[in-house]
């Protein structure tokens, strides 16, 4: 195997491909690219077993990229590669593999000797599919979808499915719902089709795809236990999570007696000045005269504020929330005002901005010492 290419077009698919590789691994083999050359095309792959990145540049594609090739398969340390083709001065780089466990990577001034693996050694990786069940979406919307619920996947806790984002495709509609238990947020895009899917997707997994995926629309693939993301000269391959998702229409209040309509950068700031001697946990005092926030510390002190430009609705209602899952419920939601609506003072609330297609849920807090 032998091959000389152009090192940005290299390092961008050494880089995307490196997204996959796990930072631990029982395998060793899953720390190594494996990179095959063949007559027509290069093609990296990076996996650790559950994600699995593979990039393909073919010959002829970004200005002559591949400038000559001879076909081989090989696997070879992935973190080594990247960071030797980060650091080269020349903008040509030549990988030569002169015998079955030493690869050449050398430019104009440089050449490292890299011991390498048979590329017959590396895990048998999965990464084809015959189903048919496949929805496009342009790259922006699924910016969107991601943007708008991946905040609120669950960090921790024993519900394999809430680190994961659910996708359901059915009625002209694709949704995304994330939930980590003490709120949810939803969102969806129209698309065409007589789409019925319902899939847990690792959150990390659609992480990549926005990273990675720098084209105008991905396709995703969907078979019984895993995801095809395909987008450009990339494929993103993915296991599901096993488990019916939650039914989050059951979650989501109705009745909202009490509304509270706020500027949404003025409210964000109002409540990061009063969160810096006091807590995450934040009163809200509001009547239809004001609307008071505040929060203690009892090792600090507390803090206070009345809210300017405040609109309330409603009878006197008191509540206490999580100052972050507010924020980042508004921040989604990307409006100059949003409103919060609550049904009562002990159940769960909705962050909205009048956009149909976004449904923000937060769970309240019961009081200021939990």
């Amino acid at each position: 195997m032998k091959f000389t290419i152009k090192r940005n077009s290299f390092q961008k698919l050494l880089e995307n491909a490196y997204e996959a590789i796990p930072a631990q691994t029982p395998i060793a083999a899953l720390k190594n690219f494996l990179i095959e050359v063949t007559e027509n095309h290069l093609c990296v792959i990076g996996s650790d077993g559950t994600l699995t990145i593979q990039a393909i540049l073919n010959v002829g594609e970004e200005d002559n990229a591949i400038i000559n090739s001879v076909p081989g398969k090989v696997q070879i340390p992935a973190k080594y590669l990247l960071d030797i083709i980060k650091n080269l001065e020349s903008n040509i780089v030549t990988l030569e593999l002169v015998d079955s466990s030493l690869l050449y990577v050398s430019d104009e001034i440089s050449q490292f000797k890299l011991n390498i693996f048979r590329a017959e050694e590396y895990p048998d990786i999965d990464i084809e599919t015959t189903s048919k069940e496949s929805i496009t979406v342009n790259m922006e919307d699924f910016d969107k979808l991601y943007s708008s619920t991946s905040f609120a996947v669950a960090t921790r806790g024993p519900k394999e499915l809430f680190y994961g984002i659910n996708i359901t495709a059915k009625d002209n509609k694709l949704t995304f719902i994330a939930t980590d238990s003490f709120r949810l947020a939803r969102k969806f895009v129209p698309i065409e089709g007589d789409h019925h899917v319902s899939i847990t997707v690792p959150c990390k997994t659609l992480n990549v795809v926005s990273k990675v995926a720098d084209y105008d629309e991905v396709t995703m693939v969907i078979d019984t236990n895993k995801v095809l993301f395909k987008a450009g000269k990339y494929t993103i391959s993915s296991k599901l999570y096993n488990g019916e998702f939650p039914n989050v229409d059951r979650i989501i209040p109705t009745g909202m007696a009490y509304k509270l309509n706020v500027n949404a950068r003025e409210f964000i700031s109002s409540i990061e000045r009063i969160t810096i001697v006091g807590n995450t946990k934040i009163l809200v005092n509001a009547s239809s005269e004001q609307v008071e926030i505040s929060s203690k510390d009892l090792n600090v002190g507390s803090s206070k504020e009345v809210l300017k430009g405040a609109e309330f609705e409603g009878d006197r209602f008191s509540i206490i929330f999580n100052a972050r899952f507010v924020i980042e419920a508004i921040k989604a939601l990307g409006s100059e005002r949003v409103t919060l609506a609550f049904a009562a003072e002990n159940r769960a609330f909705l962050v909205n901005s009048g956009d149909s297609s976004i449904t923000q849920v937060i769970t309240p807090i019961r009081s200021l010492g939990e």
